[in-house]
């Protein structure tokens, strides 16, 4: 059993447009303390920042960190933390790996996933971002009363460690330092009637030896 508090401490100054942020910036510091049958605390950070050099792209950026820290943090009951999910770093989702990305035999561990799990994540996202309707001026096809598509093109980098396994650019000096993972592609956001916004991207991972691009399907608006 476990009983958790947090506290953040939240700046939001961005104007959305029909799948994300257009221009401003948002950030989040949240603490949080979980005690019982485990006990460990988490720190959060995130800070994005969107720009329109010209009109009408915009540049976002988004820089997070998030990790459990404490006697517990790595416990074994508790579920590792993924880099892999779309919303985090694209090309790289759980379901995309087959087992010819693994030793042949299948009995040991398998260095190209496994490097995506851990207690603690950073995270960069790189996006620029095109209205191609529904947004009236702002959008490169003018036209009528139609849902907002935007089309994006992006960068993501990843690193996801334990206390074992200490980044390189941290300080980790040992054979299991972690590396971060990256990729990048492009994809279409549709805004499904206000309902929530669909997403489809087109990712080229660039830490998986012999993978191509892969498809991936998310819901959920740009960060």
């Amino acid at each position: 059993n476990l009983a958790r508090a947090s506290a953040a401490l939240v700046y939001d100054n961005a104007i959305f447009g029909g799948t994300g942020p257009l221009v401003g910036e948002r950030a989040r510091l949240e603490v949080g303390s979980s005690v019982g049958s485990i006990g460990f605390y988490t720190l959060l950070g995130d800070f994005r920042k969107y720009v329109m050099p010209v009109r009408p792209l915009t540049l976002a950026a988004r820089l997070l960190t998030y990790g459990r820290y404490g006697a517990g943090a790595e416990d074994h009951r508790l579920r590792e933390l993924f880099l892999g999910y779309s919303y985090l770093v694209r090309g790289y989702d759980a379901g995309s790996f087959s087992l010819a990305e693994c030793p042949a035999d299948g009995s040991g561990p398998c260095p190209v996933f496994d490097r995506l799990l851990g207690s603690r994540l950073g995270v960069l996202n790189v996006e620029l971002r095109l209205p191609l309707l529904g947004l009236g001026d702002l959008s490169l096809v003018h036209g009528g009363p139609v849902p907002p598509i935007d089309l994006v093109g992006f960068f993501d980098a990843g690193v996801a460690w334990t206390r074992a396994t200490t980044p390189a650019f941290l300080g980790g000096g040992s054979a299991d330092a972690r590396r971060p993972v990256r990729s990048f592609g492009a994809g279409l956001r549709f805004n499904m009637f206000g309902l929530t916004v669909l997403e489809v991207d087109w990712a080229r991972p660039l830490d998986r030896p012999g993978k191509g691009w892969v498809w991936a399907l998310r819901i959920g608006p740009g960060f």
